[in-house]
């Protein structure tokens, strides 16, 4: 199934652009690509910030901190995919 795609225009100082242009081209990849890339990268950093993020504030959370009522449910799934 073909992924869908939103045009976007983006504006570059023309130092940037070149720069980029003359990346894209060393990695034999149209600069859409590049722009691509990157975005997917600053993505995942956003993600994994917020993700760090998240388990910092439940590790001052006491209340939040107990995990002991997932053992049983974990202990069943790998009882069932030892069987």
């Amino acid at each position: 199934m073909p992924v869908r795609a939103k045009a976007l225009t983006v504006r570059l100082p023309e130092d940037l652009y070149r720069a980029s242009a003359e990346v894209a081209k060393r990695r034999k990849v149209s600069l859409n690509s590049l722009v691509r890339e990157g975005l997917n990268i600053i993505l995942k950093e956003e993600c994994y910030a917020r993700m760090y993020e998240a388990f910092g504030q439940v590790g001052e959370d006491t209340d939040m901190t107990d995990v002991e009522f997932a053992a049983d449910a974990q202990r069943e799934v790998v009882e069932r995919s030892d069987a």
